[in-house]
């Protein structure tokens, strides 16, 4: 149990890693969480500080993502530890560092590309598909949020598809939590009130 404590631990401190506050902070020095629509995350980033501070953001949030589950199955094959499980304990854990900060007063953003990342490392080809389908929806629809929904909502299906029990739960909960942070974008969405990637704020 101690080991896996410390997957949790570690994973999630590396989602407290804020990318946004920390490029938000370093180019224009101020709280990103005051910007904009207030969220720590990417698009907030791009939509308030530009396309450099945006990407910056966005590798920085799937790294650490990345980061994550490698550490967690690096600890596994030292411990002999069994490496799928430990890696998808540190999905959870860096997803939910990512979107409740402790550091931040447990405001952190929606955890979609911390999302992508962590998925990266434990699937590539499950995650490279909801990433395809998110960049389709966004340019068909022009709004991030519902191809941020619809892109993470794929991965339990394809885990099901490709008979991965454990994958599905794990991507049930990352599917979850992208809903739950978007929920006032989705209130936006059924209202028709929900802003279009290059829209200006009214």
């Amino acid at each position: 149990m101690l080991n896996y404590l410390i997957i949790v631990i570690i994973a999630y401190l590396l989602g407290n890693i804020s990318t946004s506050y920390i490029v938000a902070k370093r180019l224009i020095g101020v709280d990103i969480r005051t910007q904009g629509s207030g969220n720590a995350g990417s698009t907030n980033v791009l939509r308030t500080l530009g396309k450099k501070a945006g990407a910056l953001t966005f590798i920085g949030d799937v790294l650490k993502g990345m980061i994550a589950v490698l550490i967690a199955r690096l600890i596994a094959y030292i411990v002999h530890l069994d490496q799928t499980t430990c890696a998808y304990i540190a999905v959870v854990a860096v997803v939910l560092g990512h979107n409740y900060p402790v550091f931040l007063g447990f405001k952190g953003g929606k955890g979609v590309a911390t999302s992508l990342g962590s998925m990266l490392a434990m699937n590539p080809v499950v995650a490279l598909t909801c990433l395809g389908f998110f960049i389709i929806i966004v340019a068909i629809t022009k709004y991030v949020s519902l191809g941020s929904i619809l892109g993470i909502g794929l991965s339990p299906i394809l885990m099901i598809i490709i008979n991965k029990p454990k994958g599905v739960l794990v991507t049930l909960f990352l599917t979850i939590s992208v809903a739950i942070t978007h929920k006032e974008n989705i209130k936006r969405l059924i209202n028709g009130t929900e802003r279009k990637i290059g829209q200006k704020k009214n």
